[in-house]
């Protein structure tokens, strides 16, 4: 490897960082180029030209087309977990880009905005605020989550996040599905492994927290969705796709699922309930809550998720390396060296 001085070009969109957070990045040899607004697929390709490296905080898809004019760059790094939606993995790896993300850096801001969307959700507040601030001052009764039933569909860092909020917080029950069992979890607030048949079956709330891939695609579907508990409500501040859009709106409709609750959605960005083609947008804060995949976006995740991003690019860049890489692959088509760095002269 041959040594460089001159800095990391780098392309970071989607996000509005601090004075202070730009040149915390330059102090690590990083010299960023910052869009804050969004970018179509050509405004994308144009300014990659020339970077190094590019951090995906927006809603920007890094497509085959997107990347086809980027010559120089070397690694994408995601502002979270759930990159696949975002980015042309198989693309990228043709082209020797690596792919690498940030698990678990925005892993409390997220559990924390899944709480908020289970009360949300189970109570109708934001559909309560529109209505009184509409001058409809409508007496409404609702339920307790106290002793209630959470079931978790996923049990990482996230889920496991939320159960001992909902757990400790709430005094909820709380049952999950998971690849392998949490017997610290089951031991600490008394949570019980299950399948998704009987989570389905017994739960109030259903929290989704499993990684978006072929696997998990539609994953909840017609035949769960028929299964639920009746009253139930559903969270998923994972990705859209894990359910079914078309199932979805028909179990709302016909009261199968009282509500549920998303953070981002199939159509990025969404529609209005006038042009929304999956009809959701139709249903109305009551029953259809969604926001704008705002879960991890807080100060402090911020902060966790760029010095994460920052570490796997120089990782990447310097050494061809980093446990952040989802497409290992990408080294069987990387026309590019690692560069290590020369140390600085003060």
């Amino acid at each position: 490897m041959t040594a460089r001085s001159s800095p990391h070009r780098v392309l970071l969109t989607g996000a509005d960082p601090l004075p202070a957070d730009v040149e915390w990045l330059r102090r690590q040899d990083l010299e960023v180029e910052v869009y804050g607004g969004d970018l179509s697929e050509s405004e994308l390709a144009r300014a990659l030209v020339d970077k190094d490296a590019y951090i995906l905080g927006g809603v920007e898809r890094a497509t085959a087309a997107a990347l086809s004019a980027a010559d120089d760059l070397k690694v994408i790094a995601f502002t979270g977990a759930g990159y696949h939606a975002y980015i042309d993995t198989d693309a990228a790896t043709a082209a020797g880009i690596a792919v690498t993300n940030a698990p678990g850096a925005n892993a409390r801001a997220v559990a924390e905005f899944a709480i908020g969307l289970m009360v949300d959700a189970w109570r109708g507040i934001t559909d309560l605020a529109m209505e009184t601030q509409a001058g409809r001052w409508h007496k409404t009764t609702g339920r307790n989550l106290y002793g209630r039933t959470l079931g978790i569909v996923g049990m990482g860092t996230i889920g496991a996040t939320v159960a001992r909020i909902a757990a400790n917080g709430f005094g909820m029950r709380v049952v999950y599905v998971s690849r392998t069992a949490k017997p610290e979890l089951e031991r600490d607030i008394a949570a019980r492994r299950v399948d998704l048949a009987e989570l389905l079956a017994e739960s109030d709330v259903i929290s989704l927290h499993v990684t978006y891939g072929p696997q998990t695609e539609r994953m909840i579907g017609e035949t769960q969705l028929a299964a639920v508990k009746s009253g139930a409500v559903l969270i998923n501040t994972s990705e859209a796709e894990l359910v079914d859009p078309a199932s979805l709106r028909s179990a709302l409709l016909d009261g199968r699922l009282a509500a549920a609750a998303m953070d981002g959605y199939y159509i990025v960005p969404a529609p209005s309930d006038r042009t929304d083609p999956l009809g959701l947008m139709t249903l109305g804060s009551r029953r259809f809550l969604v926001t704008p995949h705002a879960a991890g976006a807080t100060e402090e995740s911020f902060r966790a998720i760029l010095a994460a991003n920052a570490d796997s690019i120089k990782n990447v860049l310097e050494t061809g390396e980093d446990p952040r890489v989802v497409n290992p692959a990408y080294r069987d088509n990387a026309s590019w060296q690692p560069v290590r760095r020369r140390p600085s002269i003060l």
